[in-house]
């Protein structure tokens, strides 16, 4: 990565006892109160006023030839960037010689700077189900939020949830190999790479809510080094409703297996098809997450079912078309499909009440929905007629749609 940088066993001595110096007077990285931060920030913006141990770290760090790399430059990975200064090394010294001791923080330094490559983890923390255990989903590992290890990362989002809620249920891991790369703008080093993208995780999710009928809600996602690496964590997080009404679901090994082949097929689609499934398994996940709010799931569902069983139906004749097509792609006895054209009937009818009224129990032969029993169900057992219906499109492939139109409705004949 570095042409053979590398510090003096003189200069990681004089490093390692400012290190030590600075950690007899230094918050610890991981509270609530974030003072560490704001430690560091004085030495940043009026280091006059900072603690001694930490201006003298800071000029220890500025002193080391080898450490250069880390002055103003930016660190590279996977397509995102970071900026880096001397002032992030001594706070990285500091947070990781508070779990390891400054010798071995020193250390650790040191062979990142031998490094050729350092693995680099993407994760997308998440709630609306529990996973218990470890599961392999091709280049993705889901894992119980308990399982993921207790970093400075982990650590601030856990903080964060105090203030906004949301703490995440359970998380997807991806591991990538990367050459430590780091980029200096006033030598004309520009190029950070393309970009690695979020969709696949997301794609991975949208599997596990069509197959176990989960309401995800996407709370943090970031990426991070191995502890023992310098290198600027990358994060970012998402707003979420908090009136959402918390019920999660759980893996079980049935729904595993399924899960397992939902993914391996999804991912073997072409991209054509995965966007378009991704905007009915978009917003049957819309509908769980609406929970309470019957008016917005009624809608998202009326989405779902169009954009999965009409991609290129007009208005005209679609709730036919629609329940029609469910029923015999779904198949089953002649009561089964009667069933499901039935229930796709009053999904339609709840979805145009909401739309046009904003309520179900308005108009005519409105009696049946002013029981809020009645509109629970037929929304559930819609959720759970979209849900089946992804996962066998995406493990059987999706048919031709017109090919269902032929004859009379089911149920009618």
């Amino acid at each position: 990565m570095k042409d053979a940088l590398a510090m003096t066993k003189a200069e990681a001595d004089m490093l390692t006892a400012a290190v030590v110096a600075a950690l007899g007077v230094s918050s610890n990285a991981r509270t609530m109160n974030e003072a560490l931060v704001f430690e560091l920030t004085v030495l940043r913006e009026q280091p006059a006023s900072a603690k001694v141990e930490l201006r003298e770290l800071l000029s220890a760090v500025q002193s080391i030839p080898a450490l250069e790399i880390f002055a103003h430059a930016r660190q590279c990975a996977l397509g995102h960037e970071e900026r880096v200064d001397p002032r992030f090394l001594a706070g990285w010294l500091i947070s990781r010689g508070q779990i390891v001791g400054a010798e071995q923080s020193v250390a650790d330094l040191g062979r990142y700077l031998a490094a050729d490559s350092i693995e680099i983890r993407e994760i997308l923390a998440v709630d609306g189900f529990d996973v218990f255990g470890s599961v392999e989903l091709g280049a993705y590992e889901l894992m119980g939020w308990n399982q993921v290890p207790m970093t400075d990362s982990k650590w601030r989002v856990l903080v964060s949830t105090f203030f906004r809620g949301g703490t995440p249920r359970a998380a997807l891991v991806r591991r990538h190999k990367i050459e430590p790369v780091h980029l200096y703008p006033w030598r004309g080093s520009t190029d950070s790479g393309a970009r690695v993208p979020i969709e696949p995780a997301l794609d991975v999710l949208r599997c596990v809510t069509a197959t176990t009928g989960a309401g995800i809600r996407r709370l943090h996602y970031w990426f991070e080094p191995e502890e023992w690496a310098p290198w600027a964590v990358y994060r970012s997080s998402f707003g979420f409703d908090s009136n959402n009404m918390d019920s999660p679901a759980s893996l079980d090994e049935s729904q595993i297996l399924q899960l397992r082949s939902c993914v391996s097929h999804f991912m073997a689609l072409e991209e054509g098809n995965r966007s378009r499934l991704r905007v009915p398994l978009d917003r049957l996940n819309g509908s769980y997450l609406a929970r309470m709010r019957s008016v917005d799931v009624a809608i998202e569902l009326g989405i779902a079912l169009e954009s999965l069983y009409a991609p290129s139906k007009l208005s005209e004749g679609i709730g036919y078309a629609v329940r029609t097509r469910a029923a015999r792609f779904l198949g089953g006895s002649i009561e089964e499909r009667n069933a499901v054209v039935k229930r796709i009937k009053d999904v339609y009818d709840l979805r145009s009440r909401a739309v046009h009224a904003g309520r179900f129990d308005a108009g005519e032969r409105s009696k049946k929905w002013s029981d809020e029993a009645n509109v629970r169900n037929a929304l559930e057992e819609g959720q759970g007629l979209v849900g089946k219906s992804l996962v066998k499109i995406i493990q059987e492939g999706e048919p031709n749609w017109e090919d269902f139109d032929i004859g009379t409705e089911v149920g009618h004949s």
